[in-house]
């Protein structure tokens, strides 16, 4: 983050904009007291307050926003007080929140707590990558025919509806990734964008009388999404640290699990003899059989329990955080005299 909360050109337009409406306000205020004229009395009366008032908004901002200033230490703070370990890109840096809520989605990881968690997307995809390999060998299966004497034996109608399950859960997995990917994208805009581009925005066009509403709104939604949204995901990323449930060497596990499965089905089929009887085929199968049942129970139940948490955990608490988000803007859009319009999330 720059020294400026909003940058040398920034903090120049703004301060420009405010003494051009200050001296309108005093020629309008001379002028009306020149003429005796009430109206050209309030006018200039009224939009001096309000110049004197953005002044003291820009040098607040200053004050607050700075690399060192007191929001910004507040943030930086709150997120790193609960031994909180991470790696930032260099332009994150400025902004400790944003940093925490960018490995917590995308990110390369980080500890909270004194425990690490991957990122959501870095959890996705490991998972996808056992969930591809698993669907290779079961496909290998489902291709599989073993002709004994008169009788083809095919694992097809066996395997083909775990085939078709796995395949939903890759695509519910891709939708997890995608919106990890987006609300990361969304966090790097907002770095980039809420100090530097819409906030000084917002104090320019508060300083006009007909954009007044629209300055106060956007200095309110400048600041709720730099402050309030990054320390939402903190919040977030708290919740998750409770329940902690990736465990990376059951990810490794199902790698492994798939491999065993593929192993114990043609190591029983092989053992069988060439000649012999119908009778004695399913005492041949019944312990590769076995194993297969129990290999996807395992597998099945703990990808079912990530993909509950990682659903939760991409969709859910960040839904909050939205919430969260705008019902702040909406009060400090208030506070700024303006009004912020969320459609049902006026009723919060």
């Amino acid at each position: 983050m720059q020294y400026l909360p909003f940058g040398q050109y920034g903090f120049s337009i703004a301060v420009y904009v405010i003494a051009i409406m200050m001296a309108i306000s005093g020629i309008a205020l001379g002028l009306g007291y020149a003429i005796n004229e009430k109206k050209f009395k309030d006018f200039g009366r009224n939009e001096l307050y309000q110049s004197l008032l953005n002044g003291a908004l820009v040098g607040g901002m200053i004050l607050l926003f700075s690399q060192s200033g007191i929001v910004s230490l507040a943030i930086n703070q709150m997120t790193m007080s609960n031994s909180t370990s991470m790696q930032c890109p260099t332009d994150l840096t400025g902004n400790a929140a944003i940093c925490l809520a960018y490995n917590y989605l995308i990110g390369p990881g980080y500890s909270l707590g004194g425990v690490y968690h991957s990122s959501i997307f870095s959890t996705t995809t490991l998972i996808l990558t056992g969930l591809f390999a698993l669907n290779a060998v079961l496909g290998a299966i489902a291709a599989a025919k073993i002709t004994i004497i008169v009788v083809t034996i095919s694992f097809g109608p066996l395997v083909n509806p775990l085939i078709a399950e796995i395949s939903y859960v890759i695509k519910m997995l891709g939708t997890v990734a995608i919106g990890a990917l987006v609300q990361g994208a969304v966090l790097l805009f907002v770095n980039a964008s809420a100090i530097s581009v819409i906030l000084p925005s917002g104090i320019i066009l508060r300083t006009f009388y007909p954009t007044r509403k629209l300055g106060g709104f956007l200095m309110a939604m400048a600041i709720g999404l730099y402050v309030v949204l990054p320390l939402s995901y903190v919040f977030d990323a708290t919740i998750a640290n409770t329940y902690s449930s990736v465990n990376l060497n059951s990810i490794s596990q199902l790698n492994s699990t798939a491999s065993s499965i593929d192993g114990d089905i043609y190591g029983g089929l092989s053992a069988a003899p060439s000649n012999s009887l119908l009778s004695g085929i399913s005492s041949t199968l019944i312990s590769p059989l076995k194993s297969l049942a129990a290999g996807f129970s395992y597998v099945l139940n703990w990808l079912l329990q990530e993909v509950a948490y990682l659903i939760v955990y991409t969709f859910i608490l960040p839904a909050f955080s939205l919430i969260i988000t705008a019902v702040a803007i909406r009060e400090f859009a208030g506070v700024l005299g303006s009004e912020a319009f969320f459609g049902r999330f006026k009723l919060l």
